[in-house]
């Protein structure tokens, strides 16, 4: 690695995901290569936060990178919801967030659910 790593945590059983000040990187055990692969850039709306939650849904498509910081006096979150497939993030504003898969009643497929978790100055929400 070129960078320090800050956060790190198994996204599977076979893969570690790495969080750095600037990108996040797997590294799978299954790997050929000889070392962590850049899967995403970080955002800008987490610089300076402190990562506390990293997500991969089980298809590996759809990642969540979670941090939290000081503003005004208060603990602030802030997550990046980053699409493989389509290679583009979308900052939230939030301070968890899951990955599920769900049988609906009469349907032939599973759904694919992401929940996250804001609190601020006036409250909490939980959306699904």
């Amino acid at each position: 690695m070129n960078e320090d790593v800050t956060y790190w945590k198994w996204v599977n059983e076979k893969t570690i995901g790495l969080v750095t000040e600037g990108s996040v990187y797997h590294w799978s055990i299954d790997s050929d290569s000889a070392g962590p692969q850049k899967v995403f850039e970080r955002n800008t709306s987490l610089q300076g936060s402190q990562i506390i939650s990293y997500k991969v849904n089980s298809e590996d498509k759809w990642m969540a990178l979670i941090g939290i910081s000081q503003q005004g006096g208060r603990v602030v979150g802030n997550m990046q919801l980053y699409s493989k497939d389509r290679a583009v993030s979308q900052p939230i504003e939030g301070h968890a967030a899951a990955f599920a898969e769900i049988q609906l009643e009469g349907s032939p497929a599973k759904t694919k659910l992401f929940t996250f978790a804001v609190r601020n100055a006036t409250g909490a929400k939980v959306y699904f």
